[in-house]
């Protein structure tokens, strides 16, 4: 699973640099990946400019969704902090394909959220991960934010 970035449409955010940790230039990393493992296998990380920018050098730990991770460069917490809130960007080429009933979270915003009737509700803002399951957000069309379970019940 992918967070879309709103700088470039061909740009995909698998991380986000939370904060600094320790005084070594360590990073807490937010990772959007389904499978956190694999993220110093897409190293390296473009800016939201498109620009190479990120090379993970190791993954020191990491507790479900947060990494611990050291990158090449940086190398006290003063650089470290200066990262806070950059995204890990990677081109839509390096994605892996996906089987038919598999997609990624991004592919869904702004599509219509339609009635078993057919009637337009909205279109998709986000989709949230809140412990428990999915949750798809849509904007109907009077402008309210609206949740609803993303599940196969539903969709």
């Amino acid at each position: 699973m992918i967070a879309h970035s709103s700088q470039a449409p061909s740009l995909f955010c698998a991380a986000v640099i939370a904060s600094a940790l320790g005084v070594h230039g360590h990073v807490k990393v937010k990772c959007f990946l389904e499978d956190q493992r694999h993220l110093k296998d897409y190293s390296p990380f473009l800016n939201e400019k498109g620009e190479e920018d990120y090379q993970i050098k190791k993954i020191l730990s990491q507790d479900k969704d947060v990494l611990i991770v050291s990158l090449e460069g940086v190398v006290d917490r003063n650089q470290a902090e200066l990262l806070r809130g950059s995204k890990l960007m990677l081109s839509r080429e390096r994605l892996p394909e996906l089987s038919e009933d598999i997609f990624y979270h991004s592919d869904l915003i702004g599509l219509s959220v339609k009635s078993l009737k057919g009637h337009v509700l909205g279109k998709v803002h986000g989709l949230h991960n809140v412990g428990a399951g999915a949750l798809l957000e849509f904007k109907t069309l009077k402008g309210y934010l609206e949740m609803i379970p993303f599940t196969q019940a539903f969709f």
